[in-house]
C-alpha cells in the first residue's frame, strides 16, 4: 500500500494571506453596515457616471430640485450617490473607517436606522434652512440654490456625531472638536451647500446622541484643562490659517467668511479688469504684472496661512516659540488688510443692493477673528510655557537676520544688474522699495499704479522667488527651535533615594538610575522618576507616595509633563498602581511579568526544587563558592573579570545593549548595589549577579536582581547556583522578598492580564518572538520560572491609544539610546534569521 503524498509545506505568503482573509471576514462580521454602505456608494457612482466624471445632478436634493420640482425622491439619492470620483473615494473611506467606528459603538442595527434618519433629516433641514437664506437679498451672492446636492457624506456626518456619545471620553471629545471643527472650516470658508447640510446633520446628530447617551454613568469631558486649552487655541489657529486656501481650493468660496480670500488673489485681477477704461501705460504695466506671476508669487502669497500651521503644530505641543509666531502673525493679518484696503491697493466688490453688507463680513473674516483668537492667546499665555534654550533662540534669530539680509541683498544685486528687464530706468530708491516688498505677500504691498516689474531673465527669477526662499528658511528655523527646549531640573537625585529607604517596591531603585530625572510633589513627600525620550516621560516603575496618596502622586506627575508639553507614560508598573490610573481613566497593556520569590520559610526541600537543588549542590561540590561584594570592594583583578564577562557577553551578540530597566556595568557602581559573585577553586569569576535593594520603614526588607553575566565557556547551573545561594543567604539575614526582576514582553502564566485590546496584545506577542533570537527574554523568563516564582504583572499604562506609537518609539530610543546603526541592523537580521 502506498504513502499519501505529503501535503505542501505551507508557505509564508500563505499564511499572510489567510491572516488578511481572517481579518477581512472579522471586518466583515463587525462593521455590516458599513461594508453595505461602501459597497452602495461605488455602486452608485458606477451606475450614475459621477465615478468618472459624469454629470448626475438629476439625482440631487436642494431648494429648487427637491422642493419647487416636488422631486421629494431626492432626498434619498442625494445620500447615496457622490457627485465626482473625489467625492466617491473621500466618502468611501469615510464608510469604512469613522463610520465602522461609530458602528461598534452603535450597533449595526442602530447605526442602518440612523443612516437613513439623520441623512433625511440633515437633507431636510438644511434645505429648509437654505431657502429661507435665499429669500434674504443680503445673502444671495453666499449661497448657491441652483446646484443640487449629492453627498454621502452627510449621513455619515450625523451617525459619527451621534455615536460619539457613547464614544471614551478621549475619542468623544476628538471626534466633536475635529469633526465640528473641520464641517465649519468648509461650511463658513468654502460655503457650498454639501457643507452646510453635512454640518446640519451632525448638529441633529449631535443631540440624537445625547438622548441616546441618557442614563449612562458619563466621565467629566474635560481631563486635562492645559491639554484641553492648547489643543482649542491650536485647532483654531489651524483652522484660520487653513480657511483661506479651502476657498481658494474651492474655486475663491462662497461662505460667509470666503471674503478673506481677496487679500490672497487680488493681485493683479482687479487692476486688469480695468485695462479697458485706463491709459495704455497703465495697461502695460498689468502685462508685466501677469509676466510676475508663478507658483513662486502664489507661495509668497499665502505664506502668512503656512505661518499659520506651523504655529498650530508648536501650540499644540505648549511652545512658548510657536505662541510668539501665531501672535505675530495674526495681528498682521488684521492690520495689512486694513492699511491695503485704506490706500486702496485691496477692493471689495460690492453686492446687488450695495447695503455694505460684504464689508461686515469682510471685517469679520479678515480682522474681528485674526484679533479675537490673538486676544485669546494672550489671555492663554500662561498655558505655553515650554521655551527654547537661549543658544537655540540666538541662533535661529542670527540665522533669520542673516537669511534677510543676504536674499535682499541677492535681489537688489540682481534687479540693479538686470535693469533692462524693466520696463523703465529705476533709481536706487525703486530698487530698494521693489526689493523689501518681496518679503510680503504681494495683496498688501502692490501699490495701483506706477511700479515697475522685471520682464523677463534672472530679475524676473529672483523677483518671483527671493521671498518663497527667505520665508522657507524661517519655517525651517522655527521647526528646529521646537526641537530645543529647556530641560527643566525636577530635583536631584538625593531626595529621591530618601524617599526610597522610607518605603520602595521591588522596582523602585530603578528610577536611582543615569538617565532618569524626577518629579516631586510641592510637600515633597511623592516623587516619580522618569526617562525623557523626545516628547515622552517614561515613568519607570511605581510611584514613590506615603499611604494612600498615590493617586495624588499620579495626577501631579501628569499634570507637570502636560504643563511641559510632554506625553506621560508609566511603564513596568504593577497592579495597585494600575487600579489607581484606570480610575483615573489610564488604558494599559502588558509589557512583562516580575518574577519574585516570598523568602519566609522558603527551602529547596522536595522534588519541585530539583533543576535549583541540583545545580546548588553539583556547584558547592565542586569547589564553587557565592561571594558578596560591592563594585568599590572588588580587587582591580577581580574588577577586570567582571568587565571581561560583560564585554564578552556584548561582543558573543554582536548587538546593541540594552538600558532603561536593564542594568549594566555603569549601575553595578553603586554603592547601595551588592554583587553575588560566583568563584571558581581557581580564584576565577566563572558568574556575577547584582543586587538592588527595597525597603520598608527604613529597613531593607527586599532585594531585586537585576544585572546578570556567566562566562560562555564556565559551567553550567552558575546562573541557578547564585540565585539560590542569595536567596538562602538573604533569607538569613532577614529579607522578605526576593525579586528576579521583571521579563520583558512576557505573560502571567497564571493570571492573564485584561484591559488591553486584543490587537495589541497580539502584537505585543508578536514583537516577543521577533526579539526573541536577539535577546532571549521567553527563555529568561522560563528559566525564572524554575525557582516557583510568584508572577506580578507590569504594565504600560497611557491615555490615548493615539500616542502609542510615539510611546513605543520613546521606549525604543529608551532602552537603545547609543545603537548604532550597523548595530540596529544587525539586530534586525538576527530577530529575521530566528523567525525563518
Amino acid at each position: 500500500m502506498s504513502e499519501a503524498p505529503p501535503s505542501p509545506p505551507v508557505t509564508r505568503a500563505s499564511a499572510r494571506l489567510d491572516a488578511l482573509r481572517a481579518i477581512l471576514r472579522r471586518y466583515a462580521r463587525e462593521n455590516p453596515v458599513a461594508l453595505i454602505a461602501s459597497v452602495l456608494i461605488v455602486a452608485s457612482a458606477a451606475a450614475t457616471g459621477t465615478l468618472w466624471g459624469e454629470d448626475a445632478s438629476a439625482w440631487g436634493a436642494g431648494p429648487l430640485a427637491t422642493v419647487a420640482s416636488g422631486r421629494w425622491w431626492t432626498l434619498l439619492t442625494a445620500l447615496a450617490i457622490p457627485d465626482s470620483t473625489v467625492d466617491a473615494v473621500s466618502s468611501l473611506l469615510l464608510a469604512l473607517t469613522v463610520l465602522a467606528y461609530a458602528e461598534r459603538l452603535l450597533g449595526s442595527r442602530r447605526t442602518g436606522v440612523l443612516l437613513v434618519v439623520l441623512g433625511v433629516a440633515g437633507l431636510a433641514v438644511g434645505i429648509g434652512l437654505h431657502a429661507a437664506a435665499w429669500t434674504l437679498t443680503d445673502l444671495r451672492p453666499v449661497v448657491a440654490a441652483e446646484v443640487p446636492v449629492l453627498d454621502p457624506t452627510t449621513p455619515i456626518a450625523g451617525v459619527v456625531m451621534a455615536a460619539s456619545a457613547l464614544a471614551p471620553t478621549l475619542w468623544r471629545r476628538r471626534l466633536r472638536l475635529v469633526g465640528f471643527a473641520l464641517l465649519a472650516l468648509f461650511a463658513l470658508y468654502a460655503g457650498d451647500a454639501d457643507s452646510w447640510y453635512r454640518l446640519t446633520a451632525a448638529v441633529i446628530g449631535l443631540g440624537v446622541g445625547s438622548v441616546l447617551a441618557r442614563g449612562r454613568e458619563r466621565r467629566s469631558w474635560h481631563r486635562s484643562s492645559t491639554r484641553e486649552t492648547r489643543t482649542l487655541l491650536a485647532l483654531l489657529v489651524a483652522v484660520v490659517g487653513s480657511g483661506p486656501i479651502v476657498a481658494l481650493v474651492s474655486g475663491g468660496g462662497r461662505g460667509p467668511l470666503s471674503l478673506v480670500v481677496d487679500a490672497y488673489t487680488q493681485y493683479d485681477d482687479e487692476l486688469l479688469s480695468r485695462c479697458g477704461s485706463v491709459a495704455q501705460s497703465v495697461c502695460d504695466e498689468q502685462v508685466a504684472l501677469l509676466m510676475t506671476r508663478g507658483a513662486g508669487p502664489a507661495l509668497l502669497a499665502i505664506t502668512p496661512l503656512v505661518l499659520l500651521l506651523v504655529a498650530a503644530w508648536g501650540l499644540r505641543q505648549g511652545r512658548r516659540s510657536a505662541w510668539i509666531v501665531a501672535l505675530f502673525v495674526l495681528t498682521a493679518s488684521a492690520v495689512l488688510p486694513v492699511v491695503s484696503l485704506l490706500d486702496g491697493r485691496l477692493r471689495i466688490d460690492p453686492w446687488v443692493d450695495g447695503s455694505g453688507a460684504e464689508y461686515v463680513l469682510w471685517a469679520v473674516a479678515s480682522i474681528l477673528i485674526p484679533l479675537a483668537l490673538a486676544a485669546a492667546l494672550v489671555v492663554a499665555r500662561a498655558r505655553f510655557t515650554l521655551r527654547a534654550t537661549r543658544t537655540a533662540a540666538r541662533t535661529v534669530a542670527a540665522v533669520i537676520g542673516l537669511a534677510f539680509l543676504a536674499c535682499a541683498a541677492t535681489l537688489f544685486i540682481v534687479e540693479a544688474v538686470g535693469r533692462r528687464s524693466f520696463d523703465r530706468e529705476l533709481t536706487v530708491l525703486d530698487l530698494i522699495g521693489l526689493t523689501l516688498r518681496r518679503f510680503f505677500p504681494p495683496a498688501f504691498t502692490n501699490p495701483g499704479g506706477g511700479t515697475a516689474f522685471p520682464h523677463h531673465g534672472p530679475a524676473l527669477f529672483a523677483y518671483q522667488w527671493i521671498g518663497v526662499l527667505f520665508w522657507a528658511i524661517v519655517v525651517a528655523a522655527i521647526l528646529w527651535l521646537y526641537r530645543r527646549v529647556r530641560r527643566p531640573d525636577a530635583g536631584g537625585e538625593a531626595h529621591y533615594r530618601d524617599l526610597l529607604r522610607r518605603g520602595s517596591d521591588t522596582l523602585g531603585f530603578l528610577g536611582t538610575w543615569e538617565g532618569n530625572r524626577h518629579w516631586y510633589s510641592d510637600d515633597g513627600e511623592c516623587a516619580v522618576a522618569y526617562r525623557l525620550a523626545g516628547d515622552v516621560a517614561l515613568a519607570v516603575a511605581d510611584p514613590l507616595a506615603p499611604v494612600g496618596r498615590r493617586p495624588e502622586a499620579l495626577s501631579g506627575f501628569s499634570d507637570y509633563c502636560v504643563e511641559h508639553g510632554w506625553t506621560p507614560a508609566f511603564y513596568s508598573v504593577h497592579s495597585e498602581t494600575l487600579d489607581d490610573l484606570v480610575e483615573l481613566g489610564w488604558r494599559h497593556v502588558p509589557v512583562g511579568v516580575e518574577t519574585v520569590m516570598d523568602l519566609p520559610g522558603l527551602s529547596f526541600a522536595g522534588k519541585t526544587w530539583q533543576k535549583v537543588r541540583q545545580p546548588l549542590t553539583r556547584a558547592e561540590r565542586e569547589g564553587y563558592t557565592a561571594v558578596w561584594s560591592r563594585w568599590h570592594e572588588l580587587s582591580v583583578a577581580q574588577a577586570s573579570q567582571v568587565v571581561a564577562i560583560d564585554e564578552e557577553w556584548v561582543a558573543d551578540r554582536a548587538l546593541p545593549e540594552m538600558g532603561f530597566t536593564l542594568g549594566s556595568l555603569d549601575e553595578l557602581r553603586d554603592r547601595d548595589v551588592r554583587l553575588l559573585l560566583a568563584v571558581g577553586p581557581d580564584e576565577r569569576i566563572e558568574a556575577v549577579t547584582s543586587w538592588m535593594p527595597s525597603w520598608t520603614d527604613g529597613e531593607i526588607t527586599g532585594w531585586t536582581l537585576d544585572f546578570m553575566r556567566r562566562r560562555t565557556d564556565g559551567p553550567n547551573g552558575m546562573m541557578e547556583f547564585l540565585i539560590a545561594k542569595a536567596a538562602l543567604e538573604l533569607q538569613a539575614e532577614g529579607a522578605v522578598v526576593l525579586s528576579l526582576s521583571g521579563a520583558p514582553l512576557a505573560d502571567d502564566p497564571d493570571e492573564p492580564v485584561d484591559g488591553d485590546p486584543a490587537p495589541l496584545r497580539s502584537l505585543l506577542r508578536w514583537l516577543a518572538e521577533v526579539l526573541e533570537p536577539a535577546y532571549g527574554f521567553a527563555s529568561l523568563f522560563r528559566f525564572k520560572g524554575k525557582f516557583r516564582p510568584r508572577y506580578r504583572p507590569l504594565a504600560l499604562a497611557y491615555r490615548d491609544p493615539l500616542q502609542l506609537p510615539a510611546i513605543g518609539a520613546a521606549v525604543g530610543r529608551a532602552y537603545l539610546p547609543d545603537a548604532s546603526r550597523r548595530e540596529m541592523v544587525a539586530l534586525a537580521r538576527t530577530a529575521w534569521e530566528g523567525r525563518r
